[in-house]
Formats: structure tokens, sequence, C-alpha cells
């Protein structure tokens, strides 16, 4: 529909949502992780998606979340408005919101809860939240929330009729990732690497971009990827995936919770208190103490 806008490349950061202790946004956390982020060189901030746990939050937490982070990055970076709902009717919701918060990005997942089983099913949910705005869809997959995985061939089909140039992809199966680096290089369109074990692997693909959740920790290192990759430096990339991987052994593997986990972590950089929404729970002791051993650094000068 309507206008179009450049494509989204490089590092885009899933950022988390500081809550206080009552669950309300921690809006000075927020503002200071945003800024972190930024002041790193990433190339753009996703609100509301997984880690920022989008459908966890009430509705008008979700609201101040998606209006605080319009109003402090502005023009600083791109910027995605999670649309991660259980119906299309709850989805075109949330776009409307997000449209009037001025954004030009929406990462859209398959409805969930229910799981989509059949093709038509994923098309007619997808075709309704690009017909309800004007802003620019990135199709986002994410099977191990959403519990199904985004057929190929409804891939190809979107992308034939220009619903969207950025796909957003978190399986984890190489192969999968294969194909949609294929459709994307049959249609000039942006695949965006979500899983991080892979980061280094997926530039090495063709991948336009990576999705990192520990970049909220360590943004330094996600951008640095990115510039290694775009330089042909395969030594540097090769470094940072090293670095990744540690920071995920012990933010996400080693957390009880993943989302808990890299909370944790980022209130040990004083943004938050380190405490997710209900019924997700505050991890270990163990695993803080794990947390707390961790420092970061400037893979460049290390």
């Amino acid at each position: 529909m309507g206008f179009k806008y450049s494509k989204p490349k490089g590092v885009i950061v899933p950022i988390i949502t500081p809550v206080d202790d009552r669950g309300n946004i921690d809006e000075v956390s927020f503002k200071a992780l945003i800024d972190h982020c930024i002041n790193a060189g990433v190339d753009g901030i996703f609100v509301g998606g997984s880690s920022g746990m989008g459908p966890l939050l009430e509705d008008d937490q979700w609201k101040t979340m998606v209006k605080v982070a319009s109003d402090h990055v502005q023009d600083r970076c791109i910027l995605f408005g999670g649309v991660i709902c259980t119906s299309t009717a709850r989805a075109i919701e949330k776009i409307k919101y997000l449209d009037e918060c001025g954004y030009k990005y929406m990462a859209v997942t398959p409805t969930f809860y229910i799981t989509l089983s059949y093709e038509e099913q994923f098309l007619t949910h997808f075709q309704a939240c690009y017909d309800a705005t004007d802003m620019e869809m990135i199709v986002y997959n994410i099977p191990s929330c959403t519990y199904s995985q985004i057929p190929l061939s409804v891939l190809d089909k979107m992308a034939e009729k220009g619903m969207y140039r950025v796909i957003k992809e978190s399986g984890g199966d190489k192969e999968y990732f294969s194909e949609v680096l294929k459709i994307a290089s049959k249609y000039d369109l942006v695949a965006l690497q979500g899983n991080e074990p892979d980061i280094e692997w997926g530039f090495l693909q063709g991948a336009g971009g990576i999705v990192p959740v520990c970049a909220n920790y360590e943004p330094k290192t996600y951008a640095t990827a990115y510039k290694a990759a775009l330089d042909g430096n395969k030594e540097l990339l090769a470094k940072a995936q090293q670095r990744a991987s540690a920071i995920r052994e012990t933010l996400l593997v080693q957390a009880d919770n993943w989302i808990s986990g890299i909370m944790y972590g980022v209130s040990t950089l004083g943004m938050g208190n380190g405490k997710p929404v209900w019924p997700l729970l505050e991890i270990s002791q163990e695993a803080k103490d794990r947390i707390d051993s961790l420092e970061t650094i400037d893979i460049n000068e290390d």
C-alpha cells in the first residue's frame, strides 16, 4: 500500500522493556537502554517483540511502551513496532495505535494460541494486516513462540504481491533460512537473521542484518559484527560470533528463563530492576551470580 520506505538492514535490537515493582513501564530505564544501544552504533530498535514482552503487557502498558519509544527514538534510527497477537482483529488494533504514534515499520507474526496450520490462514492474516495501514510490514517468523512456521509458499506469494520487503527469521533452522534467502534474492528482499548462534553463518550466506536480543547488553559487539560482514573481515566477524555466543551462554542458556536472564543482565548495567512481568519469574541466585561475573568488553580493543 501507498508510501514505501527504505529496507532496514544492519543491527536491529529487539529491545527489552524494563518494568518497576508494580509492573509498570520503567520509562527512565527504558529510555536509557534505547540510548545505550543507539550510542553503540546499532541501526534500529524493535519495540514490543518477544524479548520486549510485547504479548505479555497489559494494553495500557503496551501503549506506553510504544509511545515512549517513538518519542524518544524519533529519527535517530529505524524503529519497528511489534504486532504479536492471538487474532487478526487484535493485531489490527495494535497496528492502528502504531500508526497514531508515527511508526513506519511494523513487525507482524502469525497469530498464536490457536496454531495456524494451512496456507490460507497465514495469507488471510498477513493480508489484513497489510491492508490496515501504510506502514511497511516486516514479516516475522518465530515458531518457538507462535508454534507455526510461515510456509515458504506463503512468503513467496506475499513477496510476489509486494506485501513485504523484509523478513525477520528467528526459527534457527538453517535449511529454512537458506530457502528464505533464495526468496529474498528472487524478489530483492532483506532477510534479517534472528538466531544468535548463526550470526556469522547468516552474514556469510547473505543475510542483510541481525536481530540479536543480547545486543541489549553489549550492542557494540553486534554493530562490529555487521561492519565486519560489510567489510569482508572474516576474522573479526568470527571473533564477534565467539563473543556473542559467550554472552548468550551466560545471559540466556544458563539463566532459567531467557527473557528474565537478559533483563537481569541489563539491570547489572544500571537499567531496570531485572524483573519480568508474571507469569515469568526472576532468575535464580545461581544464575544471577553467573551473570554478575560477566563484564562488557569492546572486541575491537581486546
